[in-house]
């Protein structure tokens, strides 16, 4: 059993972790959610909820994509302010999430599929 500080601390990471670059956003998240998510509920929680937010961004991005490489590049042009208009949305709701998390709340991401139930 784990304490209170602690299941606040690897909540944190679990949101923040999206601040990574390559697979660790998604692998640091997954990790800890699979380690713990039966001896916290807490955790089990912000896990789940994060995993599902970094996938949703995942899946648009590679939608963004499939749709530029469609239109021969002039999707871009719309895809490029969707893009940064979701970039700023994900550093807030990220920073919202971790700050729920410090203060022992859950959060759930308002655009966010959930694959993981």
């Amino acid at each position: 059993m784990i304490d209170t500080r602690t299941e606040k601390t690897l909540a944190i990471i679990i949101h923040l972790s999206i601040f990574l670059s390559g697979f660790l956003p998604i692998v640091i998240p997954l990790v800890i959610w699979l380690l713990k998510k039966d001896e916290s509920q807490f955790i089990n929680e912000h896990g789940k909820s994060a995993l599902n937010f970094q996938l949703t961004m995942l899946i648009v991005g590679a939608a963004a994509l499939l749709f530029s490489l469609f239109t021969f590049g002039l999707g871009a042009f719309l895809m490029v302010p969707l893009a940064i208009i979701l970039g700023v949305l994900s550093i807030i709701f990220v920073v919202i999430a971790a700050i729920n998390a410090s203060g022992g709340q859950l959060y759930k991401y308002p655009i966010s599929l959930e694959l993981i139930k």
